[in-house]
């Protein structure tokens, strides 16, 4: 059977409601992936996993590989099959990223995880490491700090979600930056590319790992915070 599986830690409504205690080590989650996306305990900054590597693009503005016995309170990721098609798109807006890459999915019933190069134009954007008591993602992420570049060689690793696993992650499309010199990155707001090279990987094996906090254990994660992640992951404060 191939490695058609995505690999993720905790639930994003435990995440916005402030679940930040990182519960898998960097060590021990890179054994299983090599390609996705996250965030490191604390809610310290953006994980951009790529090529077996776990880097963080933190609010500093800064990008740095993150040591073994870190960890992620949350992250998505998978072993990326190399051996699939390479195909060239341009985009002229996150919007049209997003619109052009659903068109191309055979089915939206299943997870996808993007792996992309190119010169891009990007904004990007990133939260400090928090401290407890810890608050909602939803007033944390007033606090980001953003960063834009301009023709900058980099890499874009995404995440495809189905509509029916809302609360447990983030439909639609989750895509975040990382520099092709490796010292810049974050979660994507805004991005447009000329000519980029891109390959997909449809997943169709879900492994869920959750943590075993007192937070996580007690809160009630049925809420309903559709309006609330939108917010977050897609608004620019500038």
């Amino acid at each position: 059977m191939k490695e058609n599986k995505l690999f993720q830690v905790s639930t994003l409504n435990a995440l916005m409601m402030g679940d930040y205690e990182g519960s898998v080590k960097v060590k021990d989650f890179l054994k299983h992936v090599d390609t996705g996306i996250g965030t490191f305990d604390g809610l310290d900054g953006e994980a951009i996993i790529f090529n077996g590597k776990a880097y963080n693009g933190r609010a500093t503005g800064e990008v740095s590989e993150m040591k073994h016995d870190d960890s992620f309170p949350f992250a998505c990721a998978c072993k990326f099959d190399e051996k699939v098609p390479e195909n060239e798109i341009s985009f002229d807006s996150i919007e049209d990223f997003k619109s052009k890459f659903e068109s191309l999915l055979p089915s939206k019933n299943y997870f996808y995880i993007i792996k992309m190069e190119g010169k891009f134009n990007v904004r990007v954007r990133s939260c400090f490491k928090q401290e407890k008591p810890y608050e909602p993602l939803y007033k944390v992420a007033c606090d980001q700090r953003e960063f834009e570049y301009h023709d900058i060689d980099g890499y874009v690793i995404g995440l495809y979600c189905p509509n029916y696993v809302e609360g447990m992650n983030l439909p639609g499309w989750h895509i975040h930056f990382l520099s092709k010199d490796l010292t810049k990155g974050g979660h994507i707001l805004k991005v447009n590319s000329a000519k980029a090279s891109y390959k997909i990987n449809k997943l169709d094996e879900w492994r869920l790992v959750l943590p075993n906090d007192k937070d996580f254990a007690s809160w009630n994660l049925k809420e309903d915070l559709k309006e609330k992640t939108e917010a977050v992951e897609g608004s620019s404060k500038k």
